[in-house]
């Protein structure tokens, strides 16, 4: 990939810029391209398979979550449980802000809607086995404006339309991504690269602040 970006690279470091305006990326027509180069395929037990618990507690990844298992701008998180109850994700963005999101655990898998490039633990109301994993939405470096996609190409093909969603400017613990969120058709496969172009916001660039109370 011939685009190379700037990637705050300490982990749990904020590098969030607050309302900012410029990146070198970024045109002043509000257009920037994105990169995000191929990860890992999306798996239920990847970050934590079968972790037991005989009570409440926090579920702990056992895996090294290295960018091609978490992204370059991290990707949505599922949690597998047992029974139902409240949850919360707790862990960080690409960017290094502290995040939680609440969930809805169910008998099944339940997936997030922030983007998490660091998971620092899952909390969960009872006993039972849980499994913490990765999911085929990804995150975008910048607050997305609106859903059109420029240029849309997966390995450096023409790909089929994906999704963009634009990012969410009041942020809760069960809004969505303060950025926005890509979902590409043909889902990451360990090999598969993406890049698109798309209109992000100038007056903020990294969006809101995450909110973690």
């Amino acid at each position: 990939m011939a685009v190379q970006v700037a990637i705050p690279g300490m982990r749990r470091v904020n590098n969030r810029v607050d309302q900012l305006c410029y990146a070198a990326d970024v045109g002043i027509d509000g257009i920037t391209t994105v990169d995000i180069p191929a990860c890992a395929a999306a798996g239920a037990g990847l970050l934590a398979n079968g972790t037991v618990l005989a009570a409440a507690g926090n579920v702990v990844p056992t895996a090294v979550q290295t960018e091609f298992l978490m992204g370059r701008y991290g990707r949505s998180i599922s949690v597998t449980a047992g029974a139902g109850g409240a949850g919360v994700i707790v862990g960080y963005d690409y960017l290094g802000q502290a995040i939680k999101e609440n969930v809805t655990l169910i008998a099944g898998a339940v997936v997030s809607k922030k983007m998490f490039k660091d998971i620092a633990y899952v909390t969960v109301p009872a006993s039972g086995t849980f499994s913490i994993g990765v999911g085929v939405i990804l995150g975008v470096p910048y607050k997305v404006l609106h859903t059109s996609i420029l240029g849309e190409l997966t390995s450096d093909v023409t790909a089929a339309a994906g999704a963009l969603v634009a990012g969410t400017n009041v942020q809760t613990l069960t809004s969505n991504d303060p950025r926005g969120i890509y979902t590409p058709a043909a889902a990451p496969d360990g090999t598969r690269w993406y890049r698109f172009s798309c209109f992000v916001d100038r007056s903020n660039l990294h969006g809101s602040a995450h909110v973690i109370v």
